[in-house]
């Protein structure tokens, strides 16, 4: 029987693998995440660098590269295909968790005999990496770090393959290219410019200078040659010109040259800086975004959810998206990179479209107040995105928070919403019960804490038991309370031991020494 549940220390060390695990995820393999775009970056850098090498090789050029230049291209190159080497392995490791992957398969096996039940669990937790070994972007990684194996590496071709990483990490291109096009107008105009600003002054100082005597110019292409070095202001004096006339045009040259190179230069960083702006303020579509959380609207209901899943470090596993209609600025809390920000009505299906919610696994919508609408309207608004979002992804678990007890079952019959929270009701119930009982709030705070609250757990994960007896033995082995067993969404109570599990059910389990503090 595979053991799950585990003791607090081996909890606690797992979760900071799986957090370190998923922070080389959102690095290697998460387009959404920012470390993802500076990664591209350095990574872009290494292979078109280590590459130039074997640029030079292939280039049909009959000078030799100097010794000291050979052997430092080679140890560079050496170096870069350990770090690609690097890089393909930690892919591997992250692209999915072999561990959940294995018992998920081991507990569903149908048969009885171990062996059996070990193997079909190994060859379906490697399926998931094997699939990943055979996309475009792994086989084109594989075959840039073969020349690792020494006798591989007289196959030039292979060297060169490494060219074609470029295509995974066009990420970084992309941003720059996107800048570009943005401006596109206004960086043609200031480029022409540019091209007839050095033209015409540049065969000004030519006329002048040959009918001068100047042998330094000696044809219109040394003058347009001389044109660009001078309005680069780097000025390397091989050629000037000598005539005062020519001195002249010179000065208007450099001095409007500066202009005009510090507007393209200035027009291009406001460009990337937008670009990044737009990033950061969640006005790009986000429709890459898979499995992820969505939360529409924004209040007291929200900050809080919004701060659980902080301080649980959710949005490092799952990518988080807050939907409102308030600017970033009211929302009362810092928000980490890892969280989208989308400015926008929930209600209205191209925004929904723009974060991804047909491919969303968890939808909350909250009660959002707004000026002039009472809480039936805001109700109906609630039940209008519910709608909208059921018809965009039926999968969605969606929960809702309503603000007439009224509105809940409609919610829940008719919309198919997996949870309904009524504003105020659980609060007003948690306060009455602590009147009756001193000491319950913080009974209850304690249940609901992260680090010793209940968890939830499937039952075949744990094991195959006949009835509540049997796993609550079990767990009290490994240091934990089932107080309630879920069952086609029906909770039970503390169950009698004879209460027999079936295959599908949920237990809520209290880890030990919650009192302890």
């Amino acid at each position: 029987m595979e053991k799950i549940v585990e003791n607090r220390k081996r909890f606690e060390l797992k979760g900071r693998i799986r957090i370190f695990k998923i922070w080389l995820y959102n690095i290697l393999e998460n387009e959404n995440s920012p470390y993802n775009q500076i990664y591209n970056v350095f990574a872009l850098f290494i292979v078109i660098t280590s590459s130039i090498g074997v640029i030079i090789e292939f280039t049909p050029l009959e000078a030799k590269l100097p010794p000291d230049l050979d052997k430092f291209l080679q140890e560079y190159e050496e170096i870069a295909l350990i770090f690609f080497v690097v890089e393909y392995i930690t892919r591997w490791w992250v692209i999915s968790n072999f561990t959940d992957d294995f018992k998920r398969a081991y507990y569903s096996y149908e048969g009885s005999e171990k062996l059996k039940k070990i193997f079909f669990a190994t060859k379906e937790a490697f399926k998931v990496k094997f699939a990943w070994m055979k996309t475009p972007y792994a086989i084109i990684d594989l075959l840039s770090i073969l020349p690792i194996i020494r006798p591989l590496r007289a196959f030039r071709i292979l060297r060169v393959l490494r060219l074609l990483k470029i295509i995974r990490y066009g990420g970084a291109i992309k941003s720059f290219v996107f800048a570009i096009k943005e401006q596109a107008y206004l960086f043609l105009f200031i480029f022409f410019t540019i091209i007839t600003w050095i033209v015409l002054l540049s065969l000004l100082v030519y006329i002048f200078e040959y009918n001068e005597g100047n042998k330094l110019f000696n044809s219109m292409w040394h003058a347009i040659y001389w044109g660009v070095v001078t309005i680069s202001t780097v000025g390397y004096g091989d050629i000037h010109p000598i005539s005062d006339t020519g001195r002249i045009i010179t000065s208007i040259m450099i001095g409007g040259g500066i202009v005009l190179v510090a507007a393209l230069t200035g027009t291009f960083s406001a460009a990337l800086v937008s670009r990044l702006m737009t990033l950061k303020e969640g006005g790009l579509k986000m429709e890459n975004l898979e499995n992820h959380i969505v939360i529409c609207g924004w209040n007291e209901t929200a900050e809080e959810i919004m701060e659980q899943i902080l301080s649980m470090k959710i949005e490092k596993e799952k990518p988080v998206v807050i939907v409102t209609n308030l600017p970033k600025s009211a929302i009362g809390i810092d928000l980490p990179r890892d969280v989208f920000y989308k400015r926008g009505d929930f209600i209205q299906e191209n925004v929904l479209m723009e974060v991804g919610i047909d491919k969303a696994e968890h939808v909350v919508i909250v009660a959002e107040r707004e000026e002039g609408l009472s809480e039936r309207n805001i109700d109906a608004r609630t039940a209008l995105a519910s709608m909208l979002i059921k018809t965009l992804n039926p999968d969605a678990h969606l929960y809702v928070e309503v603000l007439l007890d009224e509105d809940a079952d409609i919610f829940q019959k008719r919309m198919r919403v997996r949870e309904v929270i009524i504003h105020g009701q659980i609060l007003g119930k948690i306060m009455f019960t602590s009147i009756l009982n001193p000491g319950a709030t913080s009974l209850i705070k304690t249940l609901v804490d992260k680090e010793r609250g209940i968890r939830k757990i499937k039952v075949s994960n744990l094991g195959n038991f006949k009835n509540f007896g049997e796993l609550l033995l079990y767990t009290r082995e490994h240091g934990y309370l089932p107080v309630a067993v879920e069952r086609r969404k029906k909770i039970h109570l503390n169950p009698l031991d004879s209460f027999l599990l079936e295959k599908d059910d949920f237990v809520f389990l209290i880890p030990s020494g919650g009192g302890e503090d």
